[in-house]
């Protein structure tokens, strides 16, 4: 941790801040010769060699607020707490006894019912691992794992290191046990047998604030792996996929790379399809050329009203990724999106990660800003459930636009960096050719005039049928005139 992090934390809980020396006009000002504490204590800090690459390694952060005041439950666990930052927190404290439970199951305890009393060592379970070894091996991880946090926290070591081998092997431990599971096994655990217990901790773990390294994570995991298990990113992406299934899931994970977190594992697997269409150097080209503003730019995208009056059909692609939109000869192909309790966070979190960390690119961010500039209302949300593409169980269609109107506003988005920049052309290029014919406008008046609902409908077609009756009746009435019976 770095040298000024923690002498500014401890000026902090000393309270001795410059305000402070000047706070009562009572106070006894310093002598001349004296030096006053503040610059004791920032020079202090200069003789410690401050770290001024503070902040280079972080991974781990605090979601920004305007984002939490979005969707605050989406950032916030609800039974329990990894790493330090909802450490102790109140209403988390009950899954610390099956943290502790997880621990001595790993090193090898028994329950009380296969208890024996007998003499000798406890057997262990993985690899005959010992207490101290992980101890000792969380102690030698410490200040890099320090240093991939956003904030400094008031820990002393030995709490810090403590956190880290309850946290890590409890998260091991319950990813092992759940492939155990699925591998048709019989895994007798509260956790499992609870029913909303282990989809709530899936939900938590995927939690940006909720996250150990994953270096971390990855040491005790060899510490106490056994020969034929699979690998550490191989039993997460199993844990995870039940929040958005979908298949061959392990086939788009990237096992060479080095992953920050378990956040970062399950958000690799949504990117195999679009990872290398981030087509920098061709949008910068389209803006230069047409000399708008990135303001109008943004503007040009139309919604989903909008396109079906420019006659783009909508399609539902099951076959493709959640990320992949396609856009050619008039027709939008997007895959469905499941919107309920344990995808909106997941979804979520994976875009406050991506707005927090420079190295992460923002293909969910893209993804969240083409639906929120194709969603204007909850017609454009009714439409694109009748067309199989928005499922969702939040309530109404209202709080659906709400949801992507809102984090829209308080996303930052650079189209410099946006894998969809190609789709975006082929639908502003599409709807401003339709719109350039008047022909086109006055169709879409007449549709939006009098086809929009049935009773406009009605009420036209019992005009034009007056309109008819009347005609007729006129001609009668002259034809009478003319050629009298």
């Amino acid at each position: 941790m770095p040298a000024i992090g923690a002498q500014m934390g401890r000026s902090r809980r000393e309270k001795r801040s410059i305000n402070n020396l000047s706070r009562s006009r009572t106070s006894k000002r310093p002598m001349q010769d004296q030096t006053p504490e503040w610059v004791i204590k920032i020079n202090s800090c200069l003789e410690e060699g401050p770290d001024y690459d503070s902040g280079r390694w972080w991974t781990i952060y605090r979601v920004p607020r305007n984002m939490r005041l979005v969707h605050r439950n989406s950032f916030i666990p609800k039974i329990i707490s990894i790493g330090p930052f909802h450490n102790g927190e109140p209403g988390l404290e009950s899954m610390e006894e099956h943290k502790m439970r997880y621990l001595l199951r790993l090193l090898g305890g028994r329950s009380k019912e296969n208890r024996v009393q007998a003499e000798g060592p406890v057997p262990q379970v993985h690899g005959n691992v010992q207490l101290e070894e992980l101890e000792r091996a969380m102690r030698a991880l410490e200040p890099q794992a320090r240093e991939r946090y956003s904030e400094y926290f008031d820990m002393d070591s030995d709490e810090f290191v403590q956190m880290m081998v309850l946290d890590g092997c409890f998260v091991i431990e319950l990813l092992r046990l759940y492939t155990c599971e699925k591998e048709g096994k019989n895994v007798d655990d509260p956790i499992f047998t609870t029913r909303w217990m282990l989809r709530t901790l899936q939900r938590d773990l995927l939690m940006l604030e909720n996250q150990l390294p994953f270096f971390v994570l990855e040491e005790l995991y060899l510490l106490t792996r056994l020969a034929e298990e699979p690998s550490l990113q191989e039993i997460t992406v199993t844990f995870f996929d039940p929040l958005l299934p979908r298949e061959n899931r392990l086939c788009k994970l990237d096992k060479e790379e080095e992953f920050d977190h378990l956040l970062d594992v399950f958000r690799s697997t949504f990117l195999s399809s679009v990872i290398d269409k981030t087509s920098t150097l061709e949008w910068k080209q389209i803006r230069k050329k047409g000399g708008l503003s990135l303001v109008q730019e943004r503007q040009l995208i139309h919604s989903v009203s909008e396109l079906q009056e420019a006659r783009v059909k909508l399609k539902n692609r099951s076959d493709r990724d959640l990320l992949d939109i396609k856009f050619k000869g008039g027709v939008l192909e997007i895959s469905t999106l499941y919107l309920d309790d344990n995808t909106v966070p997941l979804l979520l979190n994976c875009v406050a990660y991506e707005q927090s960390d420079q190295d992460a690119k923002p293909f969910f961010t893209n993804y969240f800003m083409f639906f929120d500039s194709i969603i204007n209302s909850t017609v454009d949300v009714e439409i694109l459930h009748q067309n199989r593409i928005i499922n969702h169980v939040l309530g109404s269609n209202e709080d659906v636009a709400n949801l992507f109107n809102k984090l829209g506003r308080e996303i930052v988005y650079d189209l410099d960096d946006c894998y969809l920049s190609k789709q975006i052309k082929g639908i502003n290029d599409h709807c401003k050719a339709y719109y350039a014919s008047k022909w086109h406008v006055w169709w879409a008046n007449l549709i939006n005039d009098y086809f929009s609902t049935p009773w406009s409908f009605l009420s036209l077609l019992a005009a034009i049928v007056l309109l008819l009756l009347t005609a007729g009746q006129t001609f009668y009435a002259i034809y009478a005139y003319y050629r009298p019976p």
